[in-house]
């Protein structure tokens, strides 16, 4: 039987040393990050899993973004086109649509993007006012502590 292993998955676990999972498990690339920040270690069956490696040596820098506004064709893919000029890898992202408002958030790697991220708001506020949507980003360090219980 297979076992998805998220990153909410090791959050339960904070506190743990070692975490074995039965064989076939799967543990996502963020799971294993937050348990190598951690110190925790992870067996899949008998197997120790080796700390994740960065892409490109270099670790992620995340940003969240947030969209609003009246809903219309083109907004995901005018974000995503300041993005992908930028060098700025989409993460994760959800959005919907109740009743003609639109919303979007975005969890954005900005590690290798192209501009400071001061520029890459300014980019996305200005996107935003050509597609009638409020643009906000923030760094995720930020954010998490804006939003801190």
């Amino acid at each position: 039987m297979e076992i998805l292993v998220t990153l909410d998955t090791i959050k339960n676990y904070e506190g743990s040393e070692v975490l074995k999972f039965p064989p076939g498990s799967l543990v996502t690339k963020e799971a294993r990050i937050f348990a190598a920040s951690k110190g925790i270690k992870i067996y899949v069956g008998d197997e120790l899993l080796r700390e994740p490696f960065p892409v490109n040596s270099q670790p992620a820098k995340k940003a969240v973004i947030s969209v609003i506004g009246e809903d219309r064709v083109g907004i995901i893919a005018g974000v995503s086109e300041v993005l992908a000029k930028n060098n700025v890898n989409i993460l994760d992202i959800t959005q919907t649509s109740i009743e003609g408002l639109f919303t979007m958030i975005m969890v954005v790697d900005i590690s290798g993007c192209a501009v400071s991220f001061e520029d890459l708001k300014k980019l996305l506020e200005e996107r935003g006012k050509s597609l009638s949507v409020r643009v906000d980003a923030q760094r995720e360090e930020v954010f998490r502590f804006m939003h801190r219980i």
